[in-house]
C-alpha cells in the first residue's frame, strides 16, 4: 500500500494527496501521515512548491472531516444505532466525547484531531449532536495546519526515514511539540491583540466613547 501511494503521488502530484486525504477523512483505511509524508517526499525530489503541497494537504484534510461531520450531520440520532458505526461509535467513545463536547464544544473538535480513536467518532458526533457547522469548521481548520505543515514538512526534510519513525510512534511527540508551539504563538498574538487595545484605550482623548 505504501508503494502504491507513493507512485500515485509521484504522477499526479498535488490532486493525489488532497484527494488521497479527503478520502482518509471519511474512513478509507489509509495513514494520514503516510500520504503527507510521501508529499513532502515527492516535493524534495521533484522541486515541486513545499507550500502547494502543505496546502493540498491541508484543504484535503478539511474537505474530508467536514465530509465525515456532514455524514453525522444526515445520520442525526441514527448515527448510535448504525450497524456500520458500531466499531468506531462503542459506549466508552460516546460517553468520552459527549462529556468533552458538554464542557468544552467545539475546543472539542480541535483536541479531537490530535488524540488517537478519537477523531472520526468525534466528528461524526459533532455532526450528529447539531455542532454548528462554522464552530466545527473553524475548530477543525485551525487544528489542520498542524499535521499538514508538520508531517509534509518532516517528509521534505528528512526523507523515508521519518515513515519509520512517525510509525514508531514518534508522530504523537512530534503532534505534541507543534501543538504546543502553536499555542505559545496563539497566546503570543492574543496578548500582542490586548496590549495593543490597552493602548489605544489609553491614548484616546477625554470625552472620546
Amino acid at each position: 500500500m505504501e508503494a502504491q501511494v507513493a507512485l500515485w503521488i509521484a504522477a499526479f502530484s498535488y490532486p493525489a494527496v488532497f484527494l488521497l486525504l479527503v478520502l482518509c477523512g471519511v474512513g478509507v483505511p489509509l495513514s494520514e501521515e503516510l500520504v503527507m509524508i510521501t508529499g513532502g517526499l515527492v516535493v524534495a525530489h521533484s522541486g515541486a512548491s513545499l507550500m502547494t503541497m502543505v496546502l493540498a494537504a491541508y484543504l484535503g484534510i478539511v474537505v474530508g472531516d467536514s465530509a465525515l461531520y456532514r455524514i453525522g450531520r444526515s445520520l442525526g440520532p441514527r448515527v448510535f444505532s448504525h450497524p456500520k458505526m458500531a466499531k468506531m461509535l462503542t459506549p466508552a467513545r460516546i460517553e468520552l466525547l459527549q462529556k468533552m463536547f458538554a464542557r468544552r464544544g467545539a475546543v472539542a473538535v480541535f483536541l479531537a484531531r490530535f488524540l488517537p480513536g478519537l477523531r472520526a467518532p468525534a466528528f461524526l458526533l459533532a455532526g450528529a449532536t447539531g455542532l454548528p457547522y462554522r464552530q466545527f469548521v473553524l475548530a477543525d481548520a485551525t487544528a489542520a495546519w498542524v499535521p499538514a505543515l508538520g508531517m509534509t514538512w518532516l517528509g521534505f526534510r528528512f526523507g523515508p526515514q521519518v515513515l519509520t519513525d512517525v510509525q514508531g510512534g514518534l508522530r504523537w511527540l512530534l503532534l505534541a511539540a507543534l501543538v504546543l508551539a502553536l499555542g505559545v504563538l496563539s497566546v503570543r498574538w492574543v496578548r500582542r491583540r490586548v496590549a495593543v487595545r490597552t493602548t489605544r484605550v489609553v491614548q484616546a482623548p477625554e470625552g472620546e466613547p
